[in-house]
């Protein structure tokens, strides 16, 4: 009995032995390749690059860039190299054209209040930054501000807010449009009483013309 039961065993190792051994199956996954970050600039040979040329705008901001540009490591391989510097330019006519365009909103909404408040000392305020990577020359839009007020036949623009009756501030800040292909800007002003009672508030935006550096 036991000769038999040893047999068996020696046997079945034996089939064990000689049948192939299988690997587990694999899963075959066709390789796709993702194209990267659109560049700027030409890419190392068989990179998954994209080469697009794009206006000097991080987008829905506006920047400059000066010097030789730098590589962004847009391949894996590629080393990154240069120098890259940016800042906000200058740009007051943006804020020129904001702020004509709100006290045009302004004087023909507010009309009534106008025509019955008789002659009022108005003060003219800074302009609040909202963003610090706003374009330079916000100055020039309270100017604007300034002359346009003083054009309005019972206002006195004054210099000191203590003699004043009614104050106008206003307010910049980025505007961020649905598509994010041009940046846009946010000019509010806010006519209050001298006590800070608010009376009305009117904004504009405009935009950076499509592939052009001109604001509308």
């Amino acid at each position: 009995m036991k000769k038999t039961i040893l047999i068996c065993i020696c046997g079945f190792l034996a089939a064990c032995q000689s049948s192939p051994q299988t690997e587990p199956a694999q899963e075959v996954v066709e390789s796709t390749m993702e194209s990267a970050m659109p560049c700027s600039y030409s890419c190392m040979p068989n990179s998954p690059c994209v080469q697009k040329l794009e206006p000097l705008i991080l987008r829905p901001r506006v920047l400059e860039v000066v010097g030789q540009p730098a590589k962004r490591p847009c391949c894996n391989d590629e080393p990154s190299f240069g120098n890259l510097q940016v800042y906000v330019p200058d740009a007051p006519e943006i804020y020129v054209i904001s702020a004509n365009r709100t006290v045009n909103s302004m004087l023909k909404e507010a009309a009534p209040f106008y025509e019955q408040a008789g002659t009022m000392n108005v003060y003219i305020g800074s302009a609040e930054l909202k963003a610090n990577d706003l374009p330079g020359g916000v100055e020039q839009g309270t100017k604007t501000l300034k002359k346009r007020f003083s054009d309005i036949s019972n206002v006195i623009v004054v210099e000191n807010p203590a003699e004043a009756q009614y104050v106008v501030d206003s307010r910049v800040d980025w505007f961020d449009t649905a598509t994010k292909k041009v940046p846009a800007i946010k000019y509010d002003i806010f006519l209050k009483s001298n006590n800070g009672r608010l009376i009305g508030e009117w904004s504009e935006i405009i935009h950076q013309a499509a592939g052009d550096r001109s604001w509308w």
